[in-house]
């Protein structure tokens, strides 16, 4: 089932501010086994927040 959108009824709230996931990967040091799973998982564009999210970060050694 589809729905038809009227662009005139979206707002700038509703809008998602997309990115480039491979320049986001490379920007943030993420390894390239890591960037491959993203662009796997979400495609070559994604929200911050999805991208946020998605990344496993190894844990800092703090001692």
């Amino acid at each position: 089932m589809t729905e038809h959108i009227n662009n005139r009824q979206l707002g700038k709230t509703q809008s998602r501010a997309v990115i480039d996931v491979a320049a986001h990967c490379q920007k943030n040091g993420v390894d390239k086994a890591q960037e491959r799973k993203l662009l796997q998982l979400l495609g070559r564009f994604a929200s911050r927040h999805e991208l946020q999210m998605n990344i496993k970060r190894q844990p800092e050694n703090l001692r």
